[in-house]
């Protein structure tokens, strides 16, 4: 039986500005979203009952009902591709939930992926990412991945590129941080303008310096007042050498870049010594990379739809 595996890796955002808030309740956002190789691994199998989803998980427990982004993208592909088909999925959960690394908003963009392949729709990439705004304002960025700057709701894309010469650390408390919650009681300070020219002349003038001088995450301020814990992980990753450190998102993942992996597996060590807190240590990866590293077809013995042996959760029902 042949089945399709595809990757889908997590991201880090480098600087989170609140632009304005809009009618819709959203806020427009700039950021630049940066893929790195922490993912989840998902195996996709395309099954002869019509209309028919089928959802098995290892790892990191997450529901697996119809509130999973991977249900989602599995709707909204039969929606607008007008198929019945059935789909089974397994997911190797390995990005940690609710930390801003977009684990969901990862796993539905490749179901999408996925199924182009699997239904041979040959769809463009642009129309994935029509697809992938339905589902989520982060999704679109990850059907191509690699680095690009963030606009609108986050799915307005450009991408760009930036040095690639660093190791990154995460560290995941388990907080679990609402990003409703988060953007609800930020407050926005400079104007649009203002927080655009700065923005604009850290990324045009990119330096290790100017990242840590001027890059903010504007939502740190309301989550570090909550949970005083994430600014003192920012602040220890820069005692331990970090040339920039930042919350992820609307957390709790917090991130420091580090010049060399020796550096940023010794503050691996400190981070990780009582073992409470996930730590990953993990590179950036550019666009190119994304693509190549992500598709791979394998033949197992036993088909997704007939299950596998081992300690898992399931899930299946009509859509």
């Amino acid at each position: 039986m042949n089945l399709l595996e595809l990757k889908a890796y997590a991201k880090i955002n480098l600087g989170l500005y609140l632009l304005q808030k809009r009618l819709d309740g959203y806020h427009d956002i700039l950021t630049v979203f940066q893929s790195i190789d922490l993912h989840d691994t998902l195996t996709f199998e395309r099954t002869r009952s019509s209309g028919m989803f089928a959802i098995s998980l290892d790892g990191i427990p997450v529901p697996l009902g119809e509130e999973n982004l991977v249900f989602r993208a599995y709707r909204v592909f039969c929606e607008r591709m007008h198929i019945s088909g059935g789909l089974a999925v397994h997911i190797e959960k390995r990005i940690p939930v609710g930390a801003g690394l977009g684990g969901g908003s990862s796993d539905a963009a490749v179901t999408l992926k996925a199924m182009d392949i699997l239904w041979d729709t040959h769809l463009l990439e642009e129309d994935l990412e029509r697809m992938a705004g339905e589902i989520g304002s982060d999704v679109p960025f990850f059907i191509r991945g690699g680095t690009a700057i963030g606009e609108g709701r986050g799915e307005k894309l450009t991408p760009i590129k930036l040095p690639m010469d660093y190791w990154l650390l995460l560290v995941c408390p388990g907080i679990p941080i609402s990003t409703a919650w988060a953007y609800s009681q930020a407050k926005i300070g400079l104007t649009k303008e203002e927080k655009l020219t700065i923005f604009k002349s850290i990324f045009e003038n990119y330096s290790h310096k100017a990242l840590r001088a001027s890059l903010k995450n504007e939502l740190e301020a309301v989550v570090f007042q909550r949970h005083p814990l994430l600014r003192l992980l920012k602040d220890e990753m820069y005692q331990w050498d970090a040339f920039y450190a930042s919350m992820t998102g609307s957390g709790s993942a917090i991130y420091g870049l580090f010049n060399s992996r020796e550096k940023a597996e010794a503050a691996e060590s400190f981070f990780s010594i009582d073992g409470r807190m996930r730590t990953f240590v993990c590179r950036p990866i550019s666009s190119a990379l994304y693509n190549k590293l992500q598709v791979k077809k394998k033949t197992w013995e036993q088909s997704l739809a007939g299950g596998k042996d081992g300690n898992h959760r399931r899930a299946s029902f009509l859509d």
